[in-house]
């Protein structure tokens, strides 16, 4: 008996692990693409989410704290290069339709496309990728947003 639940609670570390080693859109992306680019990425990492969701200015926005609470992190690429931003534009669409199982199309206007990942009923990923002036962005969040956060995200 003792065996079993040690081959349990091994497994159930394993595969907390595993998870722990996925890489969301933007880290896959810049691992691929950046190098030989001026792509510079920024994160907002989960301590600083929580740190933001402490400031006053949140604590007496209900609307923002709401949003807030569901993102896990947020990374923004950009590259100022004019040059670039064509490519990269379209090295972000190809990696997205190369998965099409985990992102799916949510929205896109003339150069913007907005994908999301998604756990059952929950949204775990938001990718925003544009073309805008003379330079390419990438907007990546990752959390646990229900289906009204885009909604919300919006308002703010």
């Amino acid at each position: 008996m003792k065996q079993l639940i040690c081959t349990l609670i091994a497994a159930l570390l394993s595969l907390a692990a595993w998870g722990q080693k996925e890489q969301d859109f933007a880290s896959r992306f810049i691992a691929l693409y950046a190098p030989g680019t001026s792509l510079q990425c920024t994160t907002v990492s989960p301590l600083m989410m929580e740190r933001l969701l402490k400031l006053p200015k949140v604590e007496g926005d209900s609307t923002t704290k709401q949003v807030l609470s569901q993102l896990k992190s947020i990374r923004l690429a950009v590259s100022p290069n004019p040059a670039e931003a064509e490519t990269l534009y379209a090295n972000a669409l190809q990696l997205a339709k190369q998965n099409p199982k985990r992102y799916k199309l949510y929205a896109e206007e003339e150069g913007k496309k907005l994908y999301t990942r998604s756990r059952g009923r929950v949204i775990v990923e938001i990718v925003l990728f544009m073309k805008h002036g003379e330079q390419f962005s990438l907007i990546n969040l990752t959390g646990n947003m229900n289906g009204t956060f885009l909604e919300q995200l919006s308002g703010i």
